[in-house]
């Protein structure tokens, strides 16, 4: 396949991270699921299958004082060439080897990212990188033992990649050690203070808030209708529960009035009503949850799972009736699927899908400015510094990149020393103005309690035409919706 065409089937990686909170089922390109569900570096799924033919993940603006001519990667006034000081030591926590969520694409980026820096930029405050790799299987006694073993290493940072348990967080604490969370996935990435959820839209966070902030507000001006009653199907995984009760039912409970919170839209909505229902990963059939979300009859319907599910799920939807145009339909990116889009037909057409901005995976000669800074950075030096195309084309690897090229603009940052600690100040200090490569800019400042590790929440919204996804909305943020409220994770 030629390295365009993969381009295009995966140009929305940031739905991977969906996948965490959607289905345990195994896809093409997809991890081995686990009770825990992992996100697979696939393409659109949380994990699954995410592409574009035209990127839905252009970024906005750039900040008025970022020249739009100067590659975000490297700043003119940045040291270059090779890092010769000493080495600063940073861990990778990474799942690798189990059947059961192995992500060694991870590591390969992580280490080609490392490469380049050390090599081309300086390295951090001309500190080279050191890499120590623990790899770890899906397990929480495993997940302690990684998280110990870096610390005793004596390492200033640690990067977690992907983590289903979120118990290794107190160790690092112990050993005040930051962590950077790369694809965030649970409540402990969003909430223990000293990690850093860098990950695209915050992961899970953004991902959820942000269907229901388009669904019950933007998406009433662009298909002149008033929003009253929203059906949720949600993906019945450990995670999927997690993410449908904080991160979906409690901002629909906000806008309502009925749960306490700080949003602007707090009690905006006091008749909104929303039905959840259950959908178990891989069913073959499901029109009995179908059903019950349309016997709802709701105005918009949003759901966020695997590739297959999604698809099954409005393959169950039309041979019911419905069409998008009757009862708009919303889903994560984790559900991207060119392949089963198109065979959906028009069941398909005008479905819209979150997205990124600033992705890497998208084509070249589809992007401008910034983003084909980034991505141009990534798809070339990825390969000169050992990745595989087919490596390269995985989403989590271009997660696992994103996090080294962050450190890198965030030592930059730095006046004096550059520390594991000063590199976490850098970040903390983050407050949305300065480009972040292969993301939304950061904005750590801004982390609302409870949630105070989240970096990063903007998405993006594209609608499917039947050829290609257009973008719609560049960026769009419902972190607002759970901010000042109680943690409810259900189960």
């Amino acid at each position: 396949m030629s390295r365009s065409k993969k381009a295009l089937a995966f140009a929305f990686s940031f739905g991977l991270v969906a996948a965490a909170c959607g289905s345990d089922d195994d896809g093409a390109d997809e991890a081995p699921t686990t009770e825990a569900e992992a996100p697979a570096d696939e393409p659109a799924d949380e994990p699954a299958d995410e592409p574009a033919d035209e990127p839905a993940d252009e970024p906005a603006d750039e900040p008025a004082d970022e020249p739009a001519d100067e590659p975000a990667d490297e700043p003119a006034d940045e040291p270059a060439g090779e890092a010769t000081g000493e080495p600063i030591k940073i861990g990778v926590q990474n799942l690798e080897g189990d059947p059961n969520g192995s992500f060694p694409e991870f590591s390969i980026a992580i280490e080609a990212a490392a490469g380049y820096v050390n090599t081309e930029l300086g390295g951090l405050g001309g500190r080279p990188i050191e890499l120590v790799v623990c790899k770890s299987v899906v397990a929480p006694d495993d997940s302690q033992r990684c998280a110990n073993e870096l610390s005793a290493d004596g390492v200033e940072m640690a990067i977690s990649t992907i983590n289903f348990f979120g118990n290794h967080f107190s160790i690092y604490q112990g050993s005040n050690i930051p962590v950077i969370a790369v694809t965030p996935i649970t409540i402990a990435d969003f909430t223990t203070p000293g990690v850093f959820a860098v990950g695209p839209g915050g992961g899970c966070l953004g991902v959820h808030t942000g269907l229901i902030e388009f669904a019950t507000n933007q998406i009433e001006e662009l298909e002149g209708i008033e929003v009253s009653r929203v059906g949720v199907p949600w993906a019945d995984t450990p995670p999927g529960v997690v993410c449908y009760n904080d991160l979906e039912a409690k901002p629909l409970d906000v806008i309502r009035g009925v749960e306490p919170g700080d949003a602007a839209r707090a009690g905006e909505r006091p008749d909104l009503e929303y039905i959840g229902v259950p959908v178990a990963p891989a069913i073959p059939d499901a029109t009995p949850q179908a059903t019950e979300v349309l016997d709802f009859d709701p105005d918009v319907i949003v759901f966020s799972g695997q590739g297959a599910d999604c698809w099954n799920l409005v393959d169950a939807l039309g041979r019911l009736g419905w069409t998008p145009e009757e009862t708009p339909l919303v889903l994560s990116g984790s559900c991207t699927d060119f392949d089963a889009m198109r065979a959906a037909g028009d069941l398909a057409v005008g479905i819209y899908l979150t997205g990124t901005e600033n992705g890497l995976l998208a084509p070249l000669d589809t992007l401008e400015g910034q983003h084909l800074d980034n991505a141009t950075v990534y798809q070339t030096k990825g390969l000169e510094y050992g990745m595989t195309e087919d490596d390269l084309f995985k989403g989590f690897a271009g997660q696992g990149f994103s996090a080294i090229m962050e450190l890198w603009s965030a030592a930059n940052d730095v006046e004096g020393d550059v520390t594991g600690e000063s590199i976490a100040a850098a970040l903390a200090a983050t407050d949305g103005s300065r480009p972040s490569f292969g993301n939304a800019p950061l904005d750590c400042q801004a982390a609302p309690a409870p949630y105070v590790a989240v970096c990063s929440s903007s998405i993006s919204i594209t609608q499917w035409n039947g050829e290609f996804a257009e973008e719609i909305i560049p960026r769009l943020s419902g972190l607002d919706l759970v901010a000042g409220t109680e943690l409810r994770p259900g189960g």
